[in-house]
């Protein structure tokens, strides 16, 4: 999952402030904030900003006035469960991180379909992450990649590297980087609440033989966290974090700079990457996935319309819009952004790596996010092992992945937590 509230990063701006303190800002039209359509999402800074004008786009073509109201993740997916619980709408359109937690607040009666806002056939996104009792009840619009690690090509340039085309050489390359003057460490740690690191570890399951059917049967429940393979993979971090190749445990917003500066010269993160603040050249970015893994995770922001809502036909006359090609083309042009419509064109992204990761989203094995699909409460054991471990690399791996194996099965049985 990624996270919404690092006091560096480009959401932090408006964070302070709240939905109260908000409730002006987005607003198109003459009609007051009482009167227009309220959507809620994760994005603050810059992203705020390119999503106002995808907000401004929308409202154009559906002559709905419509406010933008920014939190962070932690109050999208506690908050609005509060409210749901009290059957009140946080705002009329909430974009939802998790897809466990929309199939769970369908299941809860929750929120109102959504199927024919889009067609899948059109997105890279599939609808059963979605579905409920045979409806959909989300639409998918901003889709963040998880491709591997980010590195400058600058760097790689100035000292003679090159990027790995097996293990045996991402261990070679992570020695070379390890011993040039200025650098703490070759991997950057980003941390937030655990996520950023379970994200690096489904790129080492992803790695193992048949990676995407196996993230795809721990979803399902179909197998076992204490498999082969995913010993294999912790076994692998594990062996990294001893031989100190991971750095210190910063936040990730603030591992940018650290990245950027070169101390970190590897980041695996997401597709957002170049929209930081701290990359003071986005064209000065390259990445490359952890060597052996054919599939990467594609997580998405979905749109959902609370069923408490006042406004449902125009929420949902607003979601079929926000996640059309022409909506979602208006921030893939702005950057940052990868496009979970698939007719967006090629040339609607202005950084090449961006291009790349689009294209190469339409011609690789996407799986879903592991954590951020189950939910809880494997997902906070997940982050809470693994925060554990890069605290004490020498720890027993098959404590942890008993531990993590309990909390699946729970997950699980349990329809997904949430």
């Amino acid at each position: 999952m990624r996270e919404t509230d690092s006091g560096l990063d480009r959401r932090s701006v408006l964070r302070g402030l709240g939905a109260a303190g908000v409730a002006g800002i987005g607003v198109t039209g003459t009609a007051s904030a009482q009167e227009a359509l309220t959507v809620t999402g994760v994005w603050t800074g810059g992203e705020e900003e390119d999503f106002l004008a995808v907000v401004d786009y929308v409202s154009e073509e559906t002559g709905l006035d419509i406010v933008y109201q920014p939190r962070t993740t932690e109050a999208i997916l506690t908050g609005t469960l509060i409210d749901y619980e009290g059957g009140v709408a946080p705002a009329d359109i909430v974009v939802m991180p998790s897809p466990a937690r929309v199939q769970s607040d369908a299941a809860a009666g929750h929120l109102a379909e959504l199927g024919d806002t889009w067609n899948p056939e059109n997105f890279a996104p599939d609808g059963e992450q979605v579905t409920a009792d045979g409806a959909v009840y989300a639409a998918p619009f901003k889709m963040d990649l998880k491709p591997g690690f980010w590195y400058r090509p600058s760097f790689f340039e100035e000292h003679g590297l090159e990027e790995p085309d097996d293990y045996d050489a991402f261990l070679d390359l992570l020695e070379e980087i390890n011993g040039i003057e200025g650098v703490e460490a070759p991997l950057a740690s980003g941390n937030g609440d655990g996520w950023p690191l379970s994200d690096v570890t489904e790129g080492f399951i992803l790695r193992q033989e048949d990676g995407a059917t196996l993230q795809q049967e721990l979803i399902a429940g179909e197998a076992s966290m204490t498999d082969d393979r995913v010993v294999t993979a912790f076994e692998e971090i594990q062996s990294l974090l001893q031989e100190g190749y991971f750095s210190a445990v910063r936040d990730f917003g603030v591992q940018y700079e650290y990245f950027w500066a070169n101390e970190t010269p590897l980041y695996f993160m997401g597709s957002w990457t170049p929209g930081f603040e701290a990359i003071q050249d986005p064209e000065d970015l390259d990445v490359f996935m952890v060597p052996g893994a054919e599939s990467m995770v594609a997580a998405e922001n979905w749109f959902t319309v609370p069923s408490y809502s006042s406004n449902v036909e125009a929420a949902t006359t607003a979601v079929e819009t926000f996640v059309s090609a022409e909506g979602q083309q208006v921030w893939a042009e702005r950057g940052g952004f990868i496009a979970s419509n698939t007719e967006v064109p090629e040339d609607a992204y202005e950084l090449e790596i961006m291009r790349e990761l689009a294209t190469l989203s339409g011609e690789i094995e996407l799986v879903p996010d592991l954590d951020d699909t189950l939910g809880d409460p494997f997902q906070s054991s997940f982050w809470a092992q693994l925060t554990g471990l890069w605290a004490d690399p020498d720890q027993e791996i098959g404590g942890i992945l008993e531990t993590l194996d309990q909390s699946l099965t729970e997950t699980v049985d349990g329809d997904g937590g949430g």
